[in-house]
């Protein structure tokens, strides 16, 4: 990675962190966090969990896939049908 590479990696770091700190400092307690005070909808719950769930199976599965070259595995995210 060049110089450039390694300084937008780290003020992407830095903006999620600052970002986190700001945001996170309204919890004053762990229900209030994990929970979010009870205020989020049904909607955004879904797609949080939907989110987290595509977000772990790419992870953990497409990583050997992708070096084989075979990328078909993005039709399921893409909706695509296979031919």
């Amino acid at each position: 990675m060049s110089g450039l590479d390694w300084a937008v990696l780290a003020a992407a770091l830095a903006f999620f962190v600052l970002y986190g700190v700001l945001r996170g400092g309204r919890h004053q307690d762990v229900e209030g966090y994990l929970l979010a005070g009870r205020q989020m909808r049904w909607g955004s719950i879904t797609l949080s969990i939907i989110a987290t769930q595509a977000s772990a199976i790419t992870f953990l599965s497409t990583p050997r896939p992708g070096l084989r070259g075979r990328m078909r595995f993005v039709q399921f995210y893409l909706g695509c049908r296979s031919r």
